[in-house]
């Protein structure tokens, strides 16, 4: 329908905050309202050749007629033109030298002196030189969630030609006049009454039901509402989204710090440019500080089988954390190791223009466990023990890519930092423990993490505007999503 006129360009969510750098920014280009045109023609062919109109009847002098099943058909639509009109914070439509046909049944009834005259039929009505201008702006609804509104719509009707299916054509052409007035008249009203009802009742139903946020891992929710009004410019139209991650059921913390400016940016070779600071990943990084979800255990029943064994204190024939730290296998003989790492602070997001960074902070603790009391309860921790306590800096190097309507990432390296060891066993290597650390975060944690990263998240873009070849451009603290898309809705 005509709602996707509009929707190409207008992915947007309107609610009142606090003004503050946006963590998202998203801009269309005048590439992406060249292709906008592309869909607004066949979505506006599409919607008028639905109308129809009321059915006629009145008098002239001795000639009486009624016109039923009034239509319009055969929409022709040569060219189409959208451009931003920031006068009127929205966008403005001109379509020229369209035409369009009326197809109707007539019956006419003509007084000739004393002898009545009964004529009827089919008729069709080739009107040319059609105009339609209409402009479509963004405002709110009093619950602040997104609303379309028709600015303006003018339609104009220059030439006709009739073409009757009937006898006595001296009568017919007696109400030609009708179609150069008062159905050429209606025909306009009703072009921009259609037009306007997609635009204020269907476009707005639809862009209001948009969500306003996404859903992270289950356990969190990234803020997509807009910090600002649309911004209308000469070449581009741009929103601002807050972009920040909270945790599900704790949505009024208060964030300690806030976005940076986003560095200017002049490519406008794109139709769409969707940038994400390195402020959505701070907020999910302190969310899932503060609440506790950093917070990962590496056990022996976690382990794939064929590393089972690794987390043993004895293994005559094999390595395993008993010959990497010898004096655990020398104070706690057959016994299981667990390490637990848990965050100490929110963890440091560094994006450049050399790829992204993650700097995660915490506490391992590395116990053991009777491998006897564990065959009894059959639970991994039974009378476990913390002998080394350390803390931890774990370095992470990744990458960023767009798939579907989701960014997704994935680790490509990491290095695990070890000091400040407290042991309860004596003196131990700390490079002992880096090692077993290093092994356990290939096993378990990272593909972990990886398993997390690629599920990714949604961006805030209509479910029917599809990516078509995004590239990631880094730069200093955000990344910038570099695309073309392609509407596959149904215009």
């Amino acid at each position: 329908m005509a709602t996707s006129l509009f929707y190409l360009v207008i992915a947007v969510i309107i609610s009142p905050i606090l003004s503050q750098n946006p963590g998202v920014k998203m801009r269309v280009t005048s590439t992406g309202i060249d292709y906008a045109e592309k869909v607004a023609k066949s979505a506006l062919t599409t919607t008028l050749n639905t109308i129809s109109l009321p059915d006629f009847n009145g008098k002239d002098g001795n000639l009486e007629y009624w016109l039923k099943n009034i239509r319009l058909g055969n929409v022709r639509v040569p060219d189409i033109d959208i451009f931003l009109s920031p006068a009127q914070r929205g966008l403005t439509m001109n379509v020229r030298n369209f035409g369009v046909d009326v197809f109707l049944d007539y019956r006419a009834r003509y007084q000739l002196w004393f002898i009545p005259i009964d004529n009827s039929g089919g008729a069709t009505v080739y009107f040319k030189q059609v105009e339609l201008t209409v402009t479509v702006g963004i405002d709110q609804f009093e619950d602040t969630s997104p609303k379309l509104v028709s600015r303006s719509c003018s339609a104009n009707i220059g030439d006709f030609d009739v073409n009757f299916q009937g006898s006595l054509a001296w009568l017919l052409n007696l109400f030609r006049g009708l179609f150069s007035g008062a159905i050429r008249d209606s025909i306009k009203n009703t072009i921009c009454d259609k037009v306007n009802e997609a635009i204020n009742i269907h476009g707005a139903d639809t862009l209001r039901k948009l969500p306003l946020e996404a859903d992270i891992a289950e356990k969190f929710v990234v803020d997509y509402r807009l910090l600002s009004p649309v911004l209308f410019t000469d070449r581009y139209l741009e929103t601002q989204h807050k972009g920040a991650v909270y945790w599900k059921a704790d949505r009024q913390s208060q964030i300690p710090f806030s976005p940076d400016v986003i560095p200017a940016w002049t490519e406008s070779s794109s139709m769409l440019y969707l940038w994400m600071t390195d402020y959505v990943p701070r907020t999910l990084g302190y969310a899932a500080h503060t609440h506790g979800y950093l917070q990962y255990v590496i056990s022996p029943d976690k382990l794939p089988s064929q590393s089972k064994s690794f987390l043993n204190t004895t293994c005559p024939d094999s390595a395993c954390a008993g010959t990497l730290i010898p004096l655990l296998a020398e104070k706690y003989p057959n016994s299981l190791v667990t390490l637990t790492i848990s965050s100490s602070k929110s963890p440091d997001v560094n994006i450049t223009s050399n790829g992204l960074g993650l700097t995660l902070y915490g506490t391992l603790d590395l116990s053991t466990t009777s491998a006897s009391a564990v065959v009894t309860a059959n639970v991994v921790g039974t009378s476990a023990s913390a002998v080394v306590t350390a803390n931890v800096v774990i370095s992470i190097v990744g990458t960023a890519s767009v798939r579907g309507d989701r960014i997704v990432g994935r680790i490509s390296q990491f290095r695990t930092t070890i000091d400040s060891l407290k042991s309860q066993v004596g003196d131990v290597d700390i490079t002992a423990i880096n090692r077993a650390l290093d092994e356990g975060m290939n096993l378990i944690l990272i593909p972990h993490m990886n398993a997390i990263a690629d599920a990714g998240f949604p961006l805030p873009v209509l479910q029917d505007l599809k990516f078509q070849n995004p590239r990631i451009i880094y730069q200093d603290k955000s990344l910038i999503i570099s695309t073309n898309v392609q509407y596959q809705g149904i215009v």
